[in-house]
């Protein structure tokens, strides 16, 4: 089935209108790297299709202790105008050059595993996500917004509009393991917010992409850190922890078994980095 229309609506407002007149039948895009290439290649046959890219949306602004992400900044946009280190580390690794000028930070919280790079960075972050339909807007935490059955918490006449990312505090690790040279699929990535005072760990969120269905917190590991110093064992620990939690997909990059593998490496790994001297607080 061809594509019956192609919007491009230049207000928020009339986006919006087309969303609550279409709802499902509307396939929703900024960057479009991932949907175009589905729809040319015949994965997916959308009756309708809405390009987000002349909303002015794609902005980065500091004020009130956030950092606000419009929905359809790009990456290239991010690594121009963000100095936050691990923000400009995601946007980095996430595809190359081509991908990176098009493709948005809220098109990326849409990607199926393993592309969301960019998202695992914004959930080790604590972000939430301002989402909007014609009634209104709400906002959730990133970490509300992925279902455990793999879909996003936004109904279908509904955008989201903006991210927010509270100050960082404390210090991160964020690491992609692929098969081969960049640009590449993960294998896992990893992405670790970690405070740390007095010896002790006093706050913690480890994140995962390529570990499941969507990108995942690994709360079960982030227990064990917590209050605890990061010695070998309690770091052996929470990396078991994480890989038993893991529930990865399999695909032509990966197999299940490599990529629970792979999570035990790289969050030890990524754990080890705090050790040194220079990264405690």
């Amino acid at each position: 089935m061809a594509v019956e229309a192609y919007y491009r609506p230049t207000t928020l407002e009339d986006a919006l209108d087309l969303t609550a007149e279409y709802t499902s039948s509307i396939e929703i895009i900024s960057g479009g790297t991932i949907t175009m290439a589905e729809i040319n290649e015949g994965h997916k046959f959308p009756r309708y299709v809405m390009d987000l890219r002349e909303l002015d949306l794609d902005y980065a602004e500091e004020g009130d202790g956030y950092l606000s992400l419009g929905a359809t900044l790009t990456m290239a946009q991010v690594l121009d105008q963000i100095d936050e280190p691990m923000l400009q580390k995601a946007a980095r690794h996430t595809g190359g050059w081509a991908v990176r000028n098009m493709g948005t930070v809220g098109g990326n919280l849409f990607a199926p595993p393993p592309l969301g790079d960019f998202a695992v960075a914004l959930l080790a972050l604590d972000a939430d996500v301002t989402i909007r339909n014609r009634d209104g807007d709400r906002r959730i935490p990133l970490s509300d917004f992925y279902t455990t059955s793999g879909e996003q918490a936004i109904n279908s006449d509904e955008l989201v509009t903006e991210i927010r990312i509270p100050t960082v505090e404390g210090q991160t690790v964020y690491m992609k393991y692929t098969r081969s040279q960049e640009p590449a699929p993960s294998i896992v990535t990893v992405a670790v917010n970690l405070q740390y005072r007095d010896d002790t760990v006093t706050d913690v969120c480890i994140c995962l992409n390529g570990a499941g269905s969507h990108p995942m917190r690994m709360r079960n590991a982030e227990e064990i850190l917590l209050g605890s110093e990061l010695d070998e064992p309690i770091l052996n620990r929470a990396a078991d922890v994480a890989a038993k939690t893991a529930d990865p997909p399999e695909d032509a990059i990966a197999s299940k078994w490599y990529r629970r593998k792979m999570v035990r490496h790289h969050v030890s790994n990524a754990l080890d980095q705090f050790t040194n001297a220079e990264n405690k607080q």
